[in-house]
């Protein structure tokens, strides 16, 4: 494939009335630069939010009453959004039709399926990607003078029936996206986040879907470049509403993009090594903020950014009648059973220290479980701090006492990893931004 090719993702935080005209100008450059745009597209604002209400709605139910409500203020945000943006008016009656058939569907699929589970969860969640990538078809059409629209399941890209968090086969998938692409002129746009098994079920990617699409159709076509288009500049060297002062980090690699987080999501970077596709991170208002994601060359120490995880609760168990590999099984089988995820783990000769999110709200289940069974288990609340970079043995002590001169329990002490390229401590505070402006100042400042 030529390498003329660029990808652009355009998320759901950029979808948006004062965006959107500013999406039309970046593709339009590059078609006027000789390259070849594809456009990969999120859900509309607050679209994906509203289908998951929907979808909690029915599980904790088990009803599927007032889904004409949920259609229809998903109906009102498109119709919606279709009167704000500048569409030929020729052209809104027949994609106000396309929107009511997709919903129509939709309410044609709930009510063929009996049986509310993941499978069809996922094709319920899928329809904000497919109104999306309509309704901006359409719009792009008005100025751009090809324009083809691929949904991801027509492609199709196949997945496992992992629903919920499925995994493409990238070879069988490789295959229908160059198939279909070969034919096509002009501008491409293509629904993210979503694909299909090879049964035809409609399956979703997961958490940063459309980075995984946007990442597998560079990958695959071996484009120039991936573009994740934002409303900020960049990637920052701290939370902007924390640092007032925080910096656009011009070049970050591989690794250090998976470790910070919230940037781009880890199946995505799998696909974009591959063939060492470069990344950048840019501004929609201004392109020439932004931050190149790519191979590591040269390191120089020091921290690039420091970042927090919240909303974790550290939980610590204690056994002294227990070995422990078996406090650690029998631990790691409740957690399993309740569906918690373990961000970390770590113990000492009677007791094991863990750390996890709670994001399904099981843990006080599995808590009270695990309390009959050992002789005793305390739950704090907890953040995570890290920095990322290079560091010297030094830098971890430094670490440390930094963050007990914040006044901060210490939790888990800080400790390094991979080559020393990542600092992080487990931390009770009332002020994390406290912590986090003097980790700020001694690392980077």
């Amino acid at each position: 494939m030529s390498k003329t090719i660029i990808v652009n993702k355009f998320g759901g935080g950029i979808l948006k009335k004062d965006f959107i005209p500013l999406i039309s100008k970046r593709l339009k450059e590059q078609l006027k630069n000789g390259t070849r745009p594809i456009a990969v597209l999120s859900a509309m604002p607050g679209v994906t939010d509203e289908l998951l209400a929907f979808v909690a709605i029915i599980r904790e139910n088990n009803t599927k009453e007032n889904v004409e409500s949920h259609i229809e203020n998903i109906k009102k945000k498109h119709f919606d959004i279709i009167e704000s943006i500048d569409i030929d008016k020729n052209q809104i009656t027949y994609l106000k039709n396309d929107i009511l058939n997709s919903l129509n569907k939709l309410k044609d699929d709930l009510n063929k399926n009996k049986k509310f589970d993941n499978k069809l969860e996922d094709k319920i969640v899928s329809y904000g990607e497919r109104l999306s990538t309509i309704i901006m078809s359409y719009y792009f059409k008005k100025t751009i003078p090809e324009v083809e629209t691929l949904l991801a399941e027509d492609i199709p890209i196949i997945t496992d029936d992992n629903f919920k968090n499925a995994n493409i086969n990238y070879e069988v998938s490789k295959k229908n996206l160059i198939e279909k692409i070969k034919n096509t002129k002009g501008l491409v746009v293509i629904s993210g986040f979503t694909g299909k098994t090879k049964n035809g079920e409609i399956t979703t990617l997961g958490r940063g879907g459309t980075d995984t699409t946007a990442c597998f159709v560079g990958s695959v076509l071996n484009a120039s470049k991936v573009v994740l288009w934002k409303d900020v500049g960049g990637v920052l060297s701290a939370d902007p509403r924390i640092i007032k002062d925080a910096k656009t980090i011009p070049f970050i690699d591989y690794f250090e993009a998976e470790e910070a987080g919230k940037i781009i999501h880890d199946k995505a970077i799998q696909y974009i090594k591959i063939n060492e596709i470069p990344v950048e991170v840019c501004s929609i208002i201004n392109p020439k903020q932004k931050t190149k994601i790519g191979k590591s060359s040269k390191r120089t120490f020091g921290a690039k950014l420091v970042s927090i995880k919240k909303d974790l609760n550290f939980i610590l168990i204690t056994d002294e009648n227990k070995k422990l590999n078996d406090l650690t099984l029998l631990v790691s089988q409740i957690f399993n059973k309740y569906k918690l995820e373990i961000t970390l783990i770590s113990n000492s000769k009677y007791s094991l220290q863990i750390i996890s999110d709670n994001k399904n709200g099981n843990l006080e289940k599995a808590c009270l479980e695990i309390k009959e069974k050992v002789e005793e288990i305390n739950v704090t609340k907890a953040v995570m701090i890290f920095a990322i970079g290079m560091f010297e043995a030094k830098d971890v002590s430094t670490f440390n006492d930094i963050i007990l001169k914040q006044n901060a329990d210490l939790l888990i002490s800080a400790f390094y990893y991979e080559d020393c390229r990542r600092i992080e401590a487990i931390i009770n505070t009332s002020d994390t931004n406290k912590v986090v402006k003097a980790v700020y100042k001694k690392f980077i400042k």
